[in-house]
């Protein structure tokens, strides 16, 4: 099983930050680059029903992100299953959502989440800010995390 974070791993920008994500504008933000393919690839490779999306984020962002990817067809695009969206408001219950669902791999671009699923089998730290990098290395790099670049990288790791 592989969980997914969504905000800057499929939604591009940070949702934690209001002017982006938190515009009337919202569904014109774009999806981060190679997204859709790559979790096509990842859905095709593992079947539908092992890949979830993982999210902390408060109820507004909820919805929102619920219909951004309604809007720009992500389930259709990528086999993902709607029914496999998890949602929290604190960032280590995605621990909690990880152990219930079976999620062995997680891909997320916040050391601040991963730090706390290191009972996982693989954890690919995506793009990281300056300051989730500075996080990383102040925890002295645990092995099981691994830093990705973009989708393009984190597909070498998934699919061998």
């Amino acid at each position: 099983m592989i969980g997914i974070d969504i905000g800057r791993v499929i939604i591009s920008g940070d949702t934690d930050i209001p002017n982006q994500f938190f515009s009337e504008d919202y569904l014109s933000v774009l999806p981060v680059n190679q997204a859709f393919d790559a979790i096509r690839q990842i859905v095709e490779k593992y079947g539908s029903t092992k890949v979830h999306l993982v999210s902390k984020c408060g109820e507004l962002t909820q919805q929102r992100t619920l219909h951004w990817l309604d809007h720009h067809q992500f389930f259709e695009t990528t086999g993902v299953f709607r029914s496999q969206v998890w949602f929290c408001r604190e960032r280590h219950e995605k621990q909690g959502i990880c152990e219930a669902q079976g999620i062995r791999t997680f891909i997320d671009d916040r050391f601040t989440v991963l730090q706390h699923l290191l009972e996982l089998d693989r954890l690919l730290l995506f793009c990281p800010s300056e300051k989730e990098l500075e996080a990383f290395e102040a925890a002295q790099k645990p092995e099981k995390i691994q830093i990705v670049d973009g989708w393009e990288t984190a597909l070498k790791v998934l699919i061998k």
